[in-house]
């Protein structure tokens, strides 16, 4: 890896000037693959890779969206780090060395105290499975050597993007100047498996293959596992170690709302506001959005009201935007959800692509979205994503593509 040259002597924003943050890399373990391209190839193939579920015997068929068996944990990462951890951290890890090694960034005992990590989760393991999603990054001796603020945050679906969110307000803030944000979620276990079945959110088909979300012929989710991960820097510093950026983090904001009746969004105009506010804190107009990349929960009530939060969100343009959801490639994977369509969009403002709705056959006049049948190149302006949970948490997060500025190529001062 190359050196990131991180430290305090980098020069500031200007005073009152809202910090910025970048994206800078990418990593993801899915049922698609065991890396940030993987997930990526196969949403722009339109590839629906989830499987029967092998992970336990469930009460009848059923469909999940499970790692390939050649995945074997962490790379580098050493046993006695491991066996502290449950399968979710570890994938929160895997996906973490990724993103850091994608960024060409190293984190030392000299710079490790101006470097955080959040990772957002739905469902921990037990016992160790709150603890574990540390371990494996923070210490300046351990993992990632990240010796700044370590956050772990509940948020249900919304888990991923508020995770996202919170790492860009660490670095808006000044508190860091790097930082991973990470969702992850390992919910094929009995328990959990339960919990959804019992919920009605599940696809109850007796052969079910895919989730269809914003389809007339949709049935429910199809669980799965998985994780994603994306380093967040300050512009500036990005920019002068002449790394190369994915997306720019126009804004991002976080609400929540009552309850509800268990299917997600619960409340439509909290979860409106949270997308206006993201929009309203980097100065972005609705009519800069090319992209919305839905969460697709593949729910009849669930989708119906995410369609109506992007209608009211952006108005009129919605009828000239793409759509995009990843659930169809990799099935619903909760807390990981939100920051694996976060890497979609990045993606999309970075490659100007749209992937298609992998499994979309008959339009719902009810979900009308500008969802592709076919792979599509255009000009991307910026992409809006939101994230919802069953108990009202809503998150969102707007990018945008990096402009270079002159001084971007000045070395980075370190004092």
């Amino acid at each position: 890896m190359v050196s990131g040259g991180i430290g305090r002597g980098v020069r500031a924003e200007e005073a009152g000037e809202r910090r910025r943050v970048v994206i800078t890399g990418l990593g993801a373990v899915t049922a698609a693959g065991l890396s940030a391209a993987d997930f990526w190839a196969a949403l722009c193939e339109g590839r629906v890779c989830t499987s029967p579920l092998t992970a336990f015997e469930a009460s009848r068929p059923a469909a999940a969206g499970q790692l390939p068996d050649t995945w074997q944990g962490p790379s580098g990462a050493p046993e006695w780090l491991l066996a502290r951890m449950d399968r979710a951290s570890q994938l929160a890890l895997d996906a973490a060395i990724q993103a850091q090694t994608d960024a060409r960034i190293e984190f030392n005992q000299q710079n490790a105290f101006v470097v955080g990590a959040v990772t957002g989760i739905a469902h921990p393991g037990a016992g160790q499975g709150w603890a574990g999603l540390g371990s494996g990054l923070s210490g300046a001796s351990l993992g990632l050597d990240i010796a700044g603020p370590v956050l772990t945050v509940s948020m249900g679906g919304a888990s991923g993007i508020g995770a996202i969110a919170l790492a860009a307000q660490m670095i808006r803030s000044g508190l860091v100047r790097a930082a991973l944000a990470i969702g992850a979620e390992a919910p094929l276990r009995p328990e959990v498996w339960d919990a959804y079945e019992a919920s009605a959110l599940l696809d109850p088909g007796d052969d079910p293959r895919a989730q269809r979300p914003f389809d007339v012929n949709r049935r429910g989710m199809i669980l799965a596992e998985g994780a994603a991960a994306l380093m967040l820097e300050d512009r500036q510093l990005a920019a002068q170690r002449g790394v190369h950026i994915y997306a720019e983090v126009g804004g991002e904001a976080m609400t929540a709302g009552p309850m509800g009746d268990g299917f997600a969004p619960t409340d439509i105009e909290i979860a409106r506001r949270a997308t206006g506010d993201a929009l309203l804190g980097g100065e972005v107009s609705p009519s800069d959005i090319d992209v919305v990349v839905a969460a697709g929960l593949g729910s009849g009530p669930g989708d119906e009201r995410e369609t109506d939060i992007i209608e009211r969100a952006f108005g009129r343009r919605t009828l000239d935007m793409y759509a995009a959801t990843v659930s169809p490639n990799v099935g619903y994977t909760v807390g990981a959800s939100g920051a694996l369509s976060a890497l979609a969009a990045a993606q999309i403002v970075d490659q100007r692509r749209i992937p298609p709705h992998a499994t979309h056959e008959e339009e719902d006049i009810a979900c009308k979205l500008g969802f592709v049948r076919e792979s599509v190149e255009d000009r991307i302006v910026g992409a809006a994503t939101a994230a919802y949970g069953t108990h009202g948490q809503n998150a969102a997060l707007v990018l945008l593509p990096h402009i270079a500025q002159a001084g971007d190529e000045l070395p980075v001062v370190i004092n």
